[in-house]
């Protein structure tokens, strides 16, 4: 299937690069071929993914096939709806979220004996829709965020929880009266390397194993590879390149994100508040990217601290807010940024008492916003803003305002039956139930901007979080690739396997040294660490290096009998393992503690445990170890310093040196994914007398000359 593209910003038709159109061809043979049920379209920032998609709608409109649009979130599908109709000539695409498209609202549930925490008291169910005709091809955009694991909130529930299984089984459904009707093919279309839904590793609906094992479907697909004309030369996608190109190789050693002379920038955190604020005065679209919601909120008071002088001031003319909730009421999504253009003073305040001698106040403002559609239209909507959301870090109502919303309904409505269809009527009409809920626009996590671009994006790094992971390298490419003119870094990452060499700016305790005293590791009083237990300090420092590694932080430690567990935290997610040990203090089997918590940060936190616990045992060296003594023993060659040994370790690599008059040994430490990290004296700094700094030196050489 070839044919012709439209460029982004006029209707002349352009020929598609060999690459579109093989992959045009092999979609069209997707068509055609009635034994497969899904493609997979990958690839990466600039290689015109949806180019492709407005070639095909223009295609399949000429033979009066209509394909369905549609995207995880609204902003996705409102940029989707215009880039598709731009470069078909102009001819309207209409784009719709997943869940607008497969779920429709079957009925409310009210619980008004709720008196719990953390009962809203308020259920709104969504079903699959059953009814309606399916289009033959579904289109799904910015696949890479549709998850499969089962996520469902206090107060809306969406069929089984499961986007990924339930968009499936709305392709797959029969319709009543409709029983000879073809099923539905599916389209992904997304970049793997971009963040994978929360909770997960990957991205499921990019992953042809996984649809084919779990769901059955036949599956085939296309990689875009080349990068389109019009994007190369953009030190952008220079370095989004670079990172993509480390995830596909699984190699997470070097990164670098040194700012050029004009695209991408360097400032730190105070400087980077002052041009979002140039930014916002210029008209300039700009939003920062940041690690956590704790952060995000940090950079919003300090823009509106410079913007107004006082960051505590109520919304303000002028001020950028970030929807947080989709809202039929109002035609905004969840993730759009909306400007306000007039308040009304003062807010309304509502005092709501709950059952449990609770007391929540609701905040509500009226206001008049305005948006930007993908075509450049701007839209103004008067419409009654809730605050609660404006100066937390949460992500969501809690589940008490959540009720306290349906008890101030209920003050109002005392009339109306909860199983009434008057009721359901007016709960989903009502102005107060349905307020806009929203957040300061300034700066957002990565996952809220993901699927969004601006033409400034400044991306603060979290120092000190781990980055030789995957995990890491998929936030900083997502980040990166929604800057579509400039990028400002703050913190960016710039390493590479010399800066293990490097010499240690502080000197550090080496964490297998018998002799140091474990009361003086700060964990001792911080955990409470009992006597007895000092045995164990070695091991719940192997288990924090190795869980740093990984951006897992420990936020609690229960001593048991024979058993210490753990509550560990990365970006939100909490849970709780443990491992038993024998009367020696010996480790024994590790697992998730009871109560539980996320599994997906407890697998890849008890796994870092049975490496620590059976890596020693590896009787055959793996092959990156083998190559890193080729380069070892390269370095020392023509040198009086010799190798007389070495030692496989949990995750570190010990290795013994001599020359005539000395001898010592060093720790190479490396992490789950085997990229090499950092190097110690064992017996702390200075036991190799010198040694391991010639060895720094020699290696840092070797490895600046290429090897």
């Amino acid at each position: 299937m070839t044919g012709e593209m439209t460029r982004p910003n006029d209707v002349t038709p352009i020929r598609p690069t060999p690459d579109q159109a093989a992959a045009l061809d092999a979609i069209e043979g997707f068509l055609r071929d009635d034994g497969l049920d899904a493609f997979i379209l990958r690839g990466g920032a600039g290689t015109g993914k949806t180019a492709l998609i407005a070639a095909l709608v223009g295609r399949l409109s000429a033979r009066n096939l209509s394909p369905a649009l549609v995207a995880p979130t609204g902003r996705a599908a409102r940029i989707l709806t215009h880039k598709v109709g731009r470069m078909a000539g102009g001819e309207a695409a209409t784009v719709v979220t997943i869940h607008r498209a497969i779920y429709a609202l079957d009925r409310i549930e009210v619980n008004e004996e709720a008196v719990s925490e953390t009962d809203p008291g308020l259920r709104m169910i969504f079903p699959l829709r059953g009814e309606e005709a399916v289009a033959p091809l579904i289109v799904v955009d910015e696949a890479s965020m549709v998850g499969d694991r089962e996520m469902q909130g206090d107060l809306l529930r969406f069929g089984s929880g499961r986007l990924l299984a339930d968009l499936i089984a709305f392709c797959r459904m029969r319709r009543p009266g409709r029983a000879g009707d073809r099923l539905a093919k599916l389209l992904f279309v997304g970049d793997p390397a971009q963040l994978p839904p929360v909770g997960e590793e990957t991205s499921p609906a990019l992953d042809a194993g996984y649809l084919a094992v779990t769901f059955g479907l036949k599956v085939a697909g296309f990689d875009l590879a080349t990068v389109l004309r019009q994007a190369e030369g953009s030190a952008i996608l220079d370095r989004a390149t670079r990172i993509r190109e480390a995830l596909a190789a699984g190699r997470f050693d070097t990164l670098s994100l040194r700012p050029d002379a004009t695209d991408i920038v360097e400032v730190d955190a105070a400087g980077a508040v002052g041009l979002i604020v140039d930014g916002i005065r210029a008209r300039d679209q700009v939003v920062a990217v940041v690690a956590s919601n704790a952060t995000a909120l940090d950079y919003n008071r300090s823009v509106r601290e410079r913007l107004w002088g006082d960051a505590a001031l109520p919304v303000q003319p002028g001020d950028t807010l970030l929807v947080n909730r989709n809202s039929r009421r109002y035609g905004l999504s969840n993730g759009d940024v909306v400007k306000v253009l007039s308040v009304d003073q003062p807010a309304e305040t509502v005092p709501v008492p709950l059952a449990g001698g609770h007391l929540v106040t609701l905040r509500f403002r009226h206001a008049v916003v305005a948006h930007r559609e993908g075509d450049g239209t701007v839209v103004r909507t008067r419409c009654l803003l809730l605050e609660n959301l404006l100066d937390q870090p949460g992500r969501d109502l809690t589940p008490l305002e959540q009720r306290a919303l349906l008890v101030h309904f209920r003050i109002r409505h005392p009339e109306l039956s909860p199983k009434s269809a008057a009721f359901r009527q007016a709960i989903v009409e009502d102005p107060y139930v349905n307020a806009l809920l929203v957040k300061y626009g300034y700066a957002m996590t990565c996952h809220k901007a993901q699927g969004g671009e601006w033409q400034t994006v400044l991306v603060h790094f979290a120092p000190g979080r781990g980055q030789r992971n995957p995990a890491f390298f998929r936030w900083a490419y997502t980040a990166v690739t929604r800057a579509v003119g400039r990028l400002i870094l703050v913190n960016p990452p710039d390493f590479s396997p010399a800066d293990i060499w490097a010499p240690d700016p502080v000197p550090a305790a080496t964490v297998d040294n018998p002799a140091e005293d474990p009361r003086a590791d700060p964990d001792w009083h911080r955990l409470s660490f009992p006597a007895a237990a000092a045995p164990l300090m070695q091991v719940h420092r192997r288990l924090r290096a190795l869980w740093a590694a990984r951006g897992i932080t420990i936020e609690d430690l229960r001593h048991l009998q024979y058993c210490e567990r753990y509550t560990l935290a990365r970006e939100g997610r909490r849970v709780m393992v443990q491992y038993h040990y024998n009367g020696k203090f010996r480790p024994g089997r590790a697992g998730m503690a009871p109560g539980g918590g996320d599994a997906a940060l407890a697998e890849e936190a008890l796994a870092a445990f049975q490496g620590s616990a059976d890596g020693a045992a590896e009787a055959e060296q793996p092959a990156f170890i083998r190559d890193f003594l080729v380069e070892l023993d390269a370095a020392l060659a023509g040198t009086s310093i010799q190798r007389t040994g070495q030692t496989p370790m949990p995750y570190r690599l010990r290795i013994g040196l001599a020359d005539r008059t000395r001898t010592g040994e060093v720790d190479v430490i490396h992490d789950a994914r085997q990229n090499w990290t950092a190097v110690q004296e064992v017996g702390g700094p200075g036991a190799t007398g010198g040694l391991c700094d010639e060895l720094r030196r020699l290696m840092t050489d070797r490895i600046g000359r290429g090897g």
